[in-house]
């Protein structure tokens, strides 16, 4: 079944709900506050640790409502949504006019296209022609050790903070780009005078420990669990990438280019399902909390191309080790010394890769 008709019978979970879309932003910023509050008065530095740690889980949690938000699906109040994808986006120091032109308009148009997504595997040639500190640097990437700082660098600040890339932008677009980091900036101005001025009043921690657990924590925290789903959802043996958005449509829908993650409920509420991964890509305007109930749908409709996996230890290991470098003409995936890791992933007509 094509994504058109699988896109029709998901349309049903397109119900999004003003109280349960606004419930969700009151209850994680709730959660956020708190644990930024609780990291600067606890006495202990476990204690503080620990919930700088929870308010970079809770800048995932944000984040994944301003996704909803930003695919106006969050509530049925486009400006509502509007409003909220700003509001939710800050803490990830995100700006959301270039996160719906990198992820609206490149991701979900062309998943597993090199180059317009994270996470593009190069191939062995473009491995060997990189200089000796880039290959070292692709080899940290894709240790399994390095997710946040591969999200930092090569998503965060190239594409989804500063519009480095304005004079390719409609001016328009540039305009609310830079309109955006303007705000953003402002946001987190005040955030860390905030962080401060509460440093001072209680004389401890110092300011520079405040800005630490109330902030550098956190947001390195977010900056991992951001590289670490965006890596498993579209990464796995079995899952093909295209060097054009051509080569990847005559390939097949685009749930067969992605992986749901199996893990507990806890974790699922938590972060918002957003491991409910290839029902979303048929349907992005599904918000969150129809994704279980679509995702099953899903799972009946396309069961022999539905790619489900449990997050595992021995997961982690065997993906990190075989998805390496890519094999566009063969479609398989390659280790660092070329070396086919997998079995080919996709077969692709002839006139699709002329």
């Amino acid at each position: 079944m094509d994504d058109a008709h699988l896109r029709a019978e998901l349309r049903v979970f397109v119900t999004p709900s003003v109280a349960r879309g606004l419930f969700s932003v009151f209850a994680d910023v709730t959660v956020y506050l708190a644990a930024v509050a609780l990291a600067m008065i606890v006495e202990a530095t476990w204690a503080r640790l620990a919930f700088a740690i929870l308010a970079g889980i809770m800048i995932a949690a944000l984040f994944v409502l301003a996704h909803d938000a930003a695919h106006n699906s969050l509530t049925p109040l486009p400006w509502v949504n509007q409003l909220l994808a700003y509001f939710c986006m800050f803490p990830a120091l995100h700006n959301p006019t270039l996160w719906r032109i990198e992820h609206n308009h490149f991701h979900h148009r062309a998943p597993n296209v090199k180059g317009l997504n994270s996470w593009s595997p190069v191939s062995y040639a473009e491995f060997q022609a990189m200089s000796p500190w880039r290959r070292r640097l692709e080899r940290l990437y894709r240790s399994g050790l390095a997710s946040g700082p591969y999200y930092l660098v090569e998503r965060w600040w190239q594409a989804k903070f500063f519009p480095r890339a304005a004079a390719q932008l409609a001016p328009a677009v540039r305009r609310a780009a830079v309109r955006d980091l303007i705000l953003l900036l402002a946001w987190f101005v005040l955030f860390a005078v905030a962080l401060v001025l509460a440093a001072e009043r209680n004389a401890d921690p110092s300011p520079g420990l405040a800005l630490a657990y109330g902030f550098a924590v956190p947001f390195a925290v977010w900056n991992v669990m951001m590289g670490y789903t965006v890596y498993f959802q579209h990464t796995h043996p079995q899952v093909p990438w295209f060097r054009t958005r051509d080569e990847a449509d005559a390939f097949g829908g685009q749930h067969q280019r992605t992986v749901t993650i199996l893990r507990s409920r806890l974790w699922g509420l938590l972060t918002h399902e957003i491991m409910e991964h290839n029902a979303h890509h048929v349907h992005p305007l599904i918000p969150h909390y129809r994704l279980r109930a679509a995702q099953r749908r899903l799972r009946e409709l396309a069961a022999p191309t539905f790619l489900a996996k449990r997050l595992t230890p021995a997961y982690i290991v065997d993906v990190n080790r075989r998805c390496k470098l890519y094999d566009y003409e063969r479609h398989c995936w390659l280790d660092f010394d070329g070396r086919p890791t997998s079995a080919p992933c996709a077969t692709v007509p002839q006139s699709a890769t002329a």
